[in-house]
């Protein structure tokens, strides 16, 4: 017998089978689009033209499968099928009992090899906040790519003038930019979820431009400065104190506040070629756990540094401070790191609003200039995946530097 010729969705069928998921696709009772798709949309999704869905429709219609098409290519359904009317999501009707969010959830909750996203509450709560702004509900998000932008528009406008429907938990809502960038996060993930993705690149509403990357690429202490912050911490706070430790570690280590709160003071000494001490620790990374399991070398080179480590360890502590309570460490150790950035004349306020990311900016340029701009080297000591992101958001070589070779 031979086999049919025919091919839905990268699979042999028969004739009767690609009718039938053309009227479910058309319909809204698809496994694969669960809301009615237009002529238009399901040749692009089946990947044929139009020519052959009308073929494949026109054999429908005379077997009374489906009522004949509107002029805008879609079927008028009956009042039953639908969409049921908005009902506000909230504490009493959850987002996640529509069936498409519920699905969705599951995927953001095992997508990370089993774990969960981290964002993924922020995520469901974005597409929350759209659906009780627009009154809409979540599958209206996937009727076609314009619609979806049409709706994020709407939202956007609601957003700006304060009326979008905000679940903070206790947090101020964020600004437009950062606002909206992070809606459209949600909203992306939700659509590709069910297979409507946007190219990348793309400009407008559904941008996911990084915002602010690469700003603050030139952000750094100099030579001069850092010795001026060593004494005025030594002066304020002495060598044998949490701040010392956090700021001198944290700019040779590069890491990131949680990496570097959860660093374990365990630490192997190695004697380098020219009788210089390196305590070598690790530290892991949970932004970049997908490589390596997030685990980065770091190196302490300073003796004042590790002198100071060593009189913590031999009190018996287990991490690079001694204080036990996360929040009032943050508050104080930011506190203390304002007043550095203030005592060396700082004006640019990503060091006050990110006071410690931005010893991961200073420790960028702190380790490229003692390396000779070697990138891949440092992109490695600091823990950055690739050289592109050590360039262009951290380590933009400066001005002088340009001349010095210029003029070599």
């Amino acid at each position: 017998m031979r086999r049919p010729r025919v091919r839905l969705y990268g699979k042999r069928v028969t004739k009767d089978q690609i009718i039938l998921e053309i009227t479910n696709l058309l319909k809204g009772t698809s496994d694969r689009r669960p809301y009615s798709l237009s002529v238009q949309e399901v040749a692009k999704l089946l990947g044929v033209s139009r020519a052959t869905i009308y073929k494949y429709i026109k054999q429908a219609e005379a077997d009374q499968k489906i009522p004949k098409l509107a002029k805008n290519g879609r079927l008028e359904l009956p009042p039953a099928t639908q969409e049921t009317v908005f009902r506000k999501f909230n504490y009493y009707n959850k987002i996640t009992s529509d069936p498409l969010v519920a699905d969705w959830m599951d995927d953001i909750l095992t997508r990370r090899g089993g774990e969960p996203l981290k964002s993924w509450r922020y995520r469901i709560r974005v597409l929350q906040s759209v659906c009780n702004t627009c009154n809409i509900n979540p599958s209206e998000l996937l009727i076609s790519h314009r619609n979806t932008e049409k709706i994020l528009r709407k939202y956007t406008q609601q957003y700006r003038n304060g009326k979008a429907s905000l679940d903070t938990r206790g947090k101020k809502p964020l600004g437009l930019r950062h606002g909206v960038y992070r809606i459209v996060q949600g909203v992306r993930d939700f659509c590709a979820f069910y297979g409507m993705t946007w190219r990348r690149g793309v400009g407008g509403i559904m941008s996911q431009k990084i915002i602010d990357h690469g700003k603050y690429a030139d952000v750094r202490l100099t030579t001069d400065e850092l010795e001026r912050a060593d004494s005025f911490i030594k002066e304020m706070w002495g060598l044998d104190s949490d701040i010392y430790r956090w700021f001198w570690v944290g700019i040779e280590s590069c890491a990131r506040f949680n990496a570097l709160y959860n660093m374990e003071l365990d630490y192997t000494k190695v004697n380098g070629k020219t009788g210089k001490t390196i305590f070598v620790f690790t530290a892991y990374e949970t932004k970049t756990e997908q490589i390596r399991g997030g685990k980065w070398y770091k190196y302490i080179t300073r003796p004042d540094t590790q002198q100071s480590l060593e009189l913590l360890k031999s009190r018996g502590s287990r991490r690079i401070y001694e204080s036990n309570t996360l929040k009032p460490f943050r508050k104080d150790i930011s506190e203390k790191l304002g007043l550095i950035y203030k005592h060396l004349g700082k004006t640019n306020r990503y060091f006050f609003t990110h006071p410690t990311h931005v010893m991961r900016h200073i420790g960028a340029h702190y380790w490229l200039e003692k390396k000779d701009y070697n990138y891949g080297i440092v992109s490695e000591i600091g823990g950055w995946n690739t050289i592109d992101e050590l360039k262009k958001s951290y380590g933009q070589i400066p001005p002088e530097r340009i001349l010095e070779i210029i003029e070599e």
